[in-house]
C-alpha cells in the first residue's frame, strides 16, 4: 500500500483527495456560516415583533375602554 502511494499516479491520487477534502472542508464552512447567520437573522426579527407587539399591548391598555371598542369596530365587517 505505502510503495502505490509513493508512485506518481498514487501521488497524484492523493493530491487530489487532498484538494476535493479541503473543499468539502472549506464549503461546509460557509454552508454552516450561512445557516448561523440566517437562524440570527430569524432571531432578531422575532425580538422586533414581540416588541412591536408588546408596545401595541401597552398603548391598547392606556386606551379607555370606549376608544378600543371604537378602534375595534373597524376591524369588523358590515354586514348589512
Amino acid at each position: 500500500m505505502l510503495t502505490w502511494l509513493t508512485s506518481s499516479i498514487g501521488n497524484l491520487v492523493a493530491k487530489l483527495a487532498a484538494f476535493m477534502a479541503i473543499g468539502v472542508a472549506i464549503y461546509w464552512k460557509i454552508y454552516a456560516d450561512g445557516r448561523a447567520s440566517e437562524r440570527a437573522r430569524q432571531v432578531a426579527e422575532k425580538m422586533d415583533a414581540a416588541r412591536e407587539r408588546e408596545r401595541i399591548q401597552d398603548d391598547v391598555s392606556k386606551m379607555p375602554a370606549d376608544r378600543v371598542r371604537d378602534e375595534l369596530r373597524g376591524w369588523v365587517r358590515d354586514n348589512g
